[in-house]
């Protein structure tokens, strides 16, 4: 594997940051966010990461509610906790009262500051074109300020912004919260409970665990040959679903592309036991995503 794809791996998630950035930048063209969003993702497969981004909300935060932050106060979630006060003290309750869902969506909305940060430096060196269309320019407005009011909520968190969510993704993981561990895995974790939460995560069908375990090393996380080859062969049959394959074949070009050691999965020698297994967890990919 070259040099260049050894370091490229890990960086994979994090480019989902960028792509944001493209996308504001994209919007002076006329398209609408979500198009754009749609565009970027169709031309490079590595960043199918923003359509994660769009998805993650939903795989982290089961049994919470969806958050959408509209000022420095955030919106109650569904859980036992009144949702009071600066995103800080939302933070504070869910490791205090030890509510790994909640944990887990406030994980994911810390990501999101990283990501806002990002909009609001590229749309603070531009200025205004003059010819942009008033209707399109009032819709970009409202936009920055939306995303304006999130960073906002995000500076009431203390600390590293890291290692915070770090904390609130651990807790997630230790209640097998889904899609917890691989957030926490494209962080740099490798604990022993990550791994084995996000092999479980891909053993259920969880797309982009399944990813992370198709692509990375196997002895780095403890498992074996025919375990890969399960996940790889249930990335490769799902890919041909005439249902869901278009939403599948990204990711296992993504795990080919950076797969460690070799890439292009062959399954010419694959085991019986793997074979079947891989078709368990095609099944049970394809009911996610049904």
């Amino acid at each position: 594997m070259s040099v260049i794809k050894k370091y490229l791996v890990p960086t994979v998630v994090a480019a989902g940051c960028s792509i944001l950035v493209v996308a504001w930048q994209s919007s002076r063209t006329g398209s609408s966010e979500t198009n754009q969003r749609s565009e970027v993702a169709r031309s490079n497969g590595v960043q199918l990461v923003e359509v994660e981004r769009s998805q993650s909300r939903v795989d982290l935060s089961s049994s919470a509610a969806s958050v959408t932050v509209t000022s420095p106060q955030i919106p109650a979630l569904r859980s036992g906790h009144e949702a009071t006060g600066t995103l800080n003290d939302q933070i504070e309750r869910a490791l205090a009262a030890k509510d790994g869902p909640v944990a887990a969506n406030l994980a994911f909305m810390l990501k999101e500051c990283e990501i806002n940060m990002g909009i609001l430096e590229v749309a603070s060196s531009e200025g205004a074109n003059p010819h942009t269309d008033p209707e399109l320019l009032a819709m970009r407005l409202e936009r920055l300020r939306q995303y304006e009011r999130e960073f906002a909520a995000c500076q009431t968190v203390a600390g590293d912004h890291k290692q915070v969510r770090l904390r609130l993704l651990d807790l997630a993981v230790q209640q097998g919260v889904v899609g917890a561990a691989r957030e926490s895995f494209s962080m740099g974790s490798r604990e022993p409970a990550t791994l084995s939460q996000l092999i479980r995560d891909a053993n259920a069908g969880d797309r982009y665990s399944l990813l992370n375990v198709a692509m990375y090393d196997r002895k780095l996380l403890g498992i074996t040959r025919d375990e890969q080859d399960a996940v790889r062969f249930a990335l490769k049959l799902s890919s041909a679903d005439p249902d869901v394959g278009a939403r599948v074949v990204n990711s296992l070009r993504i795990a080919e592309e950076y797969a460690v050691p070799n890439s292009h999965f062959d399954f010419s020698e694959i085991s019986n036991d793997a074979r079947m297994k891989g078709a368990e967890i095609a099944e049970r990919l394809k009911e996610t995503l049904r």
